[in-house]
């Protein structure tokens, strides 16, 4: 329903002083908030509540009290917040007069969106706090200890965490937030503190000081029923989850189908928007709206809200799992509903609700929360019975199975005296018969050997008696065994019999019954003799008056018939007497095969185990060779690991010798390089060659006359000749001709081939190393040394560690061509 014309139409001339006075203050109240939210004001406010202080000031906390993120409202220029405003504080101002003339278009005006300085004042009116009593109350609770202080203190930091009137730890907001829930859980003891009622609180506090949001969560609590929400049964939680889930059920059969299929529980996700009335789901516009239509259409606007959300989301929520739909709730729906909340809102008000439907399924809940608690009742009441039950039966079955076990072990030990005593008596009476036999032997023998010899007559009776002794004494100690053996059982036998005298005791009625029927036979004897001896003297007496047959016959059809009853009662004592023997062993036969159907059973049972026993026992063996065949084959890879690595460490150290080795060669043929472009510079090679071939035919010539030839003048004089080379003649050394002549010609083609081949460049910066005895490349030379080695080196003839000996290659590829040169000549290194 719109707002009527003429109320549109009302300018600031139609407005009364006090109501101009209210709207600047407003305007000024909404342009400082709009600079500073935490004004000084309310520190100093704060400060006051902080120390609880007994004199709440009522007006400058009203002051403060609109301080929340909502207050960002602008004045339009055209003037229709003001024509809102002036609406608004007519309807405030007049409150009681609107509410009862015009209820229904209140409630259109509210939902068509309430200014956020006007919030306070419209929840105050609708919840009538000006008639509360907990406002005055206020004061004198938050003075007040509560038991739940440390579980509110502890869930203060955690509501609204983000807002700045409440971020700061123990400042002003968190301060007035612990004295509201403090002061209601004082004045609510059987629901005390609930985590919701912290959300509800802190909005609360964003419009309005601490003495009118106190009255404003009592009347929320009680006149719209929220604080059954939070009472410890939960009942109208579950009664507004049922009703939503029907609801669900009814307008989205889809979706309902789709939560059932992932066994996603309206509780899940609808819990909290019942119990804090969305303050955790959406952003403050929205949970302040959500508050406004609360506090003006009750509890119906939380299930319009709820159905308007899935209906809208419900596309998304289809293709979504459980745990995505949970997330999608939590962090989805609150960002697509911030700044567009007003769609939400029109959907919510044309969603279907119907009271009476609700109010079915109200009773419907109620029955079946009824019937839940019966079955439950009866559940407890089924538990402790046979909880008992099975107390008493481990309790008989204990004591049956004592008492059988000590009966079998009485009558084993009984069946064991009893062989001993029979083994022994046998024994008895075999050494008694052989002892008569021997007796009787030893008579003969006496007799015989008396008329033979009476020395050995005499030997022998001695001998005799000694072994008649010796029996006698082994006689007389296996007596003694007997009767100790025969009178140890004894005190067992009695022990056994206290035990069947015991076991015997439930048979004691029933002899009581029979001895008391006993006596009353007796008794019935007695009285029968007493009663015939009257009856004697009765009859005497009578004979002697007047005899009369029929008194006669009379008596004795009497005496008869006593006599029958009385032998009656004595059957039926006899019988009784038969009847309980019969039952006794009848019994005794029942527990006797109860204790071997027992003993089966623990027979069967332990064979089982120990069957399994040693089904285990295989399993384990086997496991554990599996191991060891594990550790085995490990150690063994560890092995064969441990030799690959080496082998790779060879190898790798073999590797490095090879690089080595051609770095060693590629030095070595540089030099040689270097060593053929100074051969070919010198501009004396062809002398060289020249004196060569004279040495060479003076060699020739001096094989052919066999002499020993001494080296050449020229070998001595060349100014190639290293002074480290020279032989001095004093040696007398002389070489083998036909080594010399092979050297020479090996030389001579060397220095033809060179000579033949272009010189090549050398570098002066290069560094020449010489090689060792055993190979392997040493130190490098200097630079002049170097030189003068290669001059040197380049002129040697005979020697190999020179120019060819320096050559790897050459060396490695005729090896048997220097080697007495090697040994015998000085380096020239």
């Amino acid at each position: 329903m719109m707002i009527q014309p003429s109320s549109q139409q009302l300018t600031v001339a139609d407005m009364t002083d006090t109501e101009i006075e209210l709207l600047k203050k407003l305007e000024e109240e909404n342009r400082r908030i709009e600079y500073d939210l935490k004004s000084p004001v309310i520190t100093t406010q704060g400060t006051s509540v902080n120390t609880r202080s007994p004199e709440l000031h009522h007006k400058p906390l009203r002051q403060d009290s609109v301080s929340s993120n909502l207050s960002n409202v602008t004045i339009d220029s055209d003037g229709n917040l003001e024509g809102e405003w002036v609406v608004w504080n007519k309807i405030i101002n007049n409150w009681s007069t609107y509410i009862k003339k015009k209820p229904q278009w209140i409630k259109d005006t509210i939902r068509a969106g309430v200014p956020v300085h006007f919030r306070s004042l419209l929840w105050q009116r609708l919840t009538k706090v000006d008639t509360s009593i907990a406002k005055s109350k206020y004061v004198d609770y938050i003075k007040m200890t509560s038991v739940c202080e440390k579980v509110i203190r502890r869930d203060i930091s955690r509501t609204y965490p983000e807002h700045e009137f409440f971020k700061e730890k123990h400042g002003i907001g968190q301060e007035r937030l612990f004295n509201v829930i403090k002061a209601y859980s004082l004045f609510d003891r059987e629901v005390g503190y609930c985590q919701g009622i912290g959300f509800i609180v802190g909005l609360l506090l964003m419009h309005m000081p601490e003495e009118e949001a106190f009255a404003v969560l009592v009347s929320i609590m009680q006149d719209f029923s929220m604080r059954d929400m939070y009472k410890p049964d939960m009942f109208c939680l579950g009664l507004c989850m049922y009703q939503l889930e029907c609801m669900i059920q009814e307008l989205l059969p889809n979706l309902y189908r789709h939560f059932q299929t992932e066994n996603f529980n309206t509780s899940m996700y609808a819990s909290s928007w019942f119990v804090t009335l969305f303050t955790t789901q959406f952003s403050l516009n929205v949970v302040s709206r959500v508050m406004d239509l609360f506090l003006s259409e009750g509890i119906e606007i939380i299930f319009r809200t709820a159905i308007a959300l899935l209906e809208i989301h419900q596309d998304e929520l289809m293709l979504l799992s459980m745990e995505d739909m949970l997330k999608y709730f939590q962090k989805e729906v609150p960002i697509k509903h911030e700044n567009d909340h007003e769609s939400l809102f029109q959907h919510a008000f044309s969603v279907q609700y119907n009271v009476k439907k609700m109010k079915k399924l109200e009773k419907d809940y109620i029955v079946i929360r009824k019937e839940e608690q019966e079955e439950q009742v009866e559940i407890r009441r089924l538990r402790n019975e046979n909880r008992l039950l099975k107390q008493r039966v481990e309790n008989l079955e204990t004591e049956s199975a004592t008492l059988a076990n000590r009966l079998i072990e009485g009558q084993v030990l009984n069946a064991q005296y009893a062989e001993e005593s029979y083994q022994l008596k046998r024994e008895n009476y075999n050494l008694k018969k052989q002892l008569e036999e021997n007796s009787n032997q030893n008579i003969d023998k006496t007799m015989i050997q008396d008329n033979n010899q009476n020395s050995s007559d005499t030997t022998a009776i001695l001998d005799d008696k000694e072994e008649l002794e010796v029996l006698r004494e082994t006689v007389q100690k296996l007596a003694l065994e007997n009767r100790s053996l025969q009178s140890s059982p004894q005190g067992e036998i009695a022990a056994l019999q206290e035990e069947l005298t015991l076991v015997k005791m439930r048979d004691a009625e029933a002899q009581v019954s029979i001895n008391d029927l006993r006596q009353r036979i007796a008794d019935l004897n007695h009285e029968w003799q007493l009663h015939s001896s009257t009856c004697r003297t009765i009859r005497e007496t009578n004979n002697l008056n007047d005899s009369n047959p029929t008194n006669d016959a009379y008596d004795l059809i009497a005496h008869e018939l006593i006599s029958l009853k009385m032998r009656e009662a004595q059957l039926d004592c006899d019988n009784k007497l038969l009847s309980q023997k019969l039952m006794d062993s009848e019994t005794q036969t029942q527990v006797s095969y109860n204790q071997i159907k027992r003993q089966d059973d623990e027979i069967q049972r332990i064979r089982l185990e120990l069957g399994e026993s040693r089904i285990r026992e295989n399993e384990l063996r086997t496991q554990l060779n599996e191991i060891k065949n594990q550790l085995h084959d490990g150690e063994l890879r560890q092995k064969e690991d441990s030799m690959m690595l080496r082998i790779r460490q060879i190898e790798s150290t073999q590797t490095i010798g090879d690089l080595r080795q051609k770095i060693a060669e590629l030095e070595i043929q540089n030099q040689e390089l270097i060593s053929r472009g100074q051969i070919m510079d010198d501009k004396d090679l062809q002398e060289k060659l020249v004196e060569l071939q004279d040495e060479l035919r003076h060699t020739r010539l001096a094989r052919s006359n066999s002499l020993p030839v001494r080296r050449p003048s020229i070998f001595y004089t060349s100014s190639l000749w290293s002074t480290n080379d020279i032989i001095d003649e004093d040696d007398n050394m002389f070489l083998d001709s036909s080594e010399i002549c092979s050297s020479l010609v090996l030389r001579l083609r060397l220095l033809q081939t060179l000579y033949r081949k272009q010189p090549i460049s050398t570098d002066p910066t290069s560094i020449d190393y010489e090689e060792s005895e055993d190979g392997s490349l040493t130190s490098p030379l200097p630079l002049s040394s170097s030189i003068n080695h290669r001059l040197s080196s380049s002129s040697t003839v005979l020697y190999p560690t020179s120019c060819i000996s320096s050559n790897h290659r050459l060396r490695q590829s005729t090896p048997s061509l220097f080697p007495t040169f090697s040994s015998s000549q000085p380096s020239t290194s």
